[in-house]
This record gives C-alpha cells, sequence and structure tokens, in this order.
C-alpha cells in the first residue's frame, strides 16, 4: 500500500509539472491557440472557424488527447484606416492521465496600424475552466482520492496576448494561467490544489518568397514555464501554388514530424501532422496524429501580396 501512495502521488506531482497547456505541430494554423492576439489578423477574413484534435502517444495508457474548435468574426469602422477588431472563441479540451480540463473563453483583440508597414495587436481570452480527476482509477482510501473533488468549475481565467507584425515576419507572444494559479475553486480542489504554473508563450515566423509561387514559411515556438528551460519547437512549411503546404518540424530534439496542408475551394483548408517520438517513449508509444480543419484565410493570409480591400489602402499591410 505505501508503494502504491508513493506511486500516485510522484504519477500526480509530474503530471501537474508537466504539460498543463495545448501544444500543436501545427501551431502557425492554429495559431489563435496560442495566442489571442492573432485573431482576426487578416483584416479581409471575415468570419474564420478552425477546429482540430491531437492524440499523443498512440497506445500510451493516458497519454494526452487534445481537441479544440474556434470560431471568430473580423470587423472595422467604416471609414477608419486606424484600427480593426475581432471578437469570437475558443473551446478545448485535454485530457491527460487521471486530469482532464475543458476550457470556454471568449476573445477580442485590436489590431493597430502603426508606421504605416507595422500592425501591433492586443488581445485577451477571458473564461473558465473544468477540471476534472478519474477518483474510480485509485483506490478510494488513497489521501490524494479523499483530498480531490472529481469535477468543478474554476474562474475566472485570463490569457493576455500581443502580435507585431509586417509582410515579412510575425512576433507572438502570451501568457497562460495569468491569474488562475492552482487547480481549485472554493473548497474544491484536485489533490493538495495542484499548481498551474504560468506558461509563456514566444514564437517568431518569417516568410521568403520564391520564384514560381513558392514561398518558404520557418517559424520557431519556444514555451517556457517562466522557472523551467524552454521548450523550442522549429517548423519549416514550404507552400506551392496557394494550394499545397508540405513541411516538418522538431521539438526538443525528441520529436520529428512530417506536415501536410492543402486547401480546397477558396479558403477551406485541412492540415494533417504526424510526429515520430526519438526519446525512449519510442520504446512503447512512438506515433502521434493530428488533424485540423479550417474556414479560413490561412493561404491567402502567408501568401498573397496584393490584398483587394486593406484598412489603410497599402499592401504592405497584408501578411
Amino acid at each position: 500500500m505505501k508503494v502504491f501512495l508513493t506511486y500516485t502521488y510522484i504519477t500526480l506531482f509530474a503530471i501537474s509539472l508537466a504539460q498543463q497547456t495545448p501544444q500543436f505541430t501545427q501551431f502557425t494554423f492554429n495559431k489563435s491557440g496560442y495566442n489571442p492576439a492573432a485573431s482576426g489578423s487578416n483584416i479581409n477574413a471575415g468570419y474564420e472557424i478552425i477546429s482540430g484534435t491531437r492524440q499523443q502517444w498512440v497506445g500510451f495508457a493516458g497519454a494526452p488527447k487534445t481537441s479544440f474548435f474556434s470560431g471568430s468574426y473580423t470587423f472595422k469602422p467604416e471609414r477608419s484606416y486606424k484600427r480593426w477588431h475581432n471578437v469570437g472563441m475558443y473551446v478545448s479540451q485535454d485530457i491527460m492521465g487521471l486530469f482532464s480540463t475543458t476550457s470556454i473563453h471568449g476573445s477580442y483583440t485590436l489590431h493597430l496600424p502603426v508606421l504605416k508597414q507595422y500592425v501591433l495587436s492586443f488581445g485577451i481570452y477571458a473564461g473558465i475552466q473544468q477540471f476534472g480527476f478519474n477518483k474510480t482509477a485509485i483506490d478510494k482510501n488513497d489521501p490524494v482520492n479523499i483530498k480531490s473533488s472529481q469535477l468543478f468549475l474554476a474562474y475566472p481565467d485570463f490569457i493576455p496576448g500581443m502580435r507585431f507584425k509586417n509582410r515579412k515576419f510575425i512576433v507572438d507572444v502570451s501568457l497562460f494561467h495569468a491569474y488562475k494559479f492552482r487547480r481549485a475553486q472554493g473548497d474544491k480542489q484536485i489533490g493538495n490544489k495542484s499548481l498551474l504554473v504560468p506558461q509563456l508563450y514566444v514564437s517568431y515566423t518569417r516568410k521568403i518568397t520564391l520564384e514560381n509561387q513558392v514561398v518558404i514559411v520557418p517559424s520557431v515556438n519556444l514555451h517556457s514555464g517562466l522557472t523551467s528551460i524552454p521548450s523550442a519547437e522549429l517548423n519549416v512549411m514550404a507552400y506551392f501554388a496557394k494550394r499545397v503546404g508540405i513541411g516538418s518540424s522538431i521539438r526538443n530534439i525528441n520529436s520529428l514530424s512530417g506536415i501536410l496542408q492543402l486547401r480546397f475551394a477558396k479558403n477551406i483548408t485541412i492540415g494533417l501532422a504526424y510526429d515520430y517520438t526519438l526519446s525512449r517513449l519510442a520504446n512503447t508509444a512512438p506515433h502521434t496524429y493530428e488533424i485540423m480543419l479550417g474556414i479560413t484565410p490561412l493561404f491567402q493570409e502567408l501568401l498573397d501580396g496584393k490584398p483587394k480591400n486593406s484598412i489603410a489602402k497599402c499592401p504592405i499591410l497584408d501578411f
């Protein structure tokens, strides 16, 4: 029994300090999943809808699984050349071992053209989270079980973000768990009020235009728990004729990925990613799959040179 209790505490502690926020190989596709300031970056987008799912380490019991849905609408004041806005919502669910988290956030983003060549954006998610703990998976007499609630709501939750961009590059910064630091609400909690470490995301994306309608888009995404060593992911995509995107990604030298993105009709995009684990976990569960589907201006935002309409009538504002 003592061994079992020790194992339980170690497991809970390890998960609480490990992946606490979603991670996606196609982070340039699901840009608003990392940063609310990214919503509505393309002024001509109108409605944008993206959904997807990611299953890590297929075959490994309790492996993380993430699903999400986002929808937003971009609008600009008539005869205004100084700003535009975006409002939307983001819904996600993460299941990791004994833990589950369901989040519902509303978003607002303000985009401000500056110096006629750059756009500075500020956004915020505000919402609630539902924390769950599978108490049936461990001994009912375990102290962790006794102290933990099976399901409860936690609020409020805020995620602020900022984006700075022009036609050739994008810098994103966002902070998760900016206010809610524990899996607890009132007298309801999981374990000994499991810690939620603030998570900082910083990414840089570059666009390199070649001949024959080929565009190379390298991106780097840094993720840190502020007090921990940052996790780094390098992603390189090549887009052909505004229809097909092929790329690869590497994360912390322990995961190598392949990516395929296809554009149908005018603005329907599907993205597929496969990750192969390079660490010792490859001996048991090396495979991770990810799929995303969006009604989104992804390809226009990455590839188009001159927009039909710009808030400042200046093609340099279109990434």
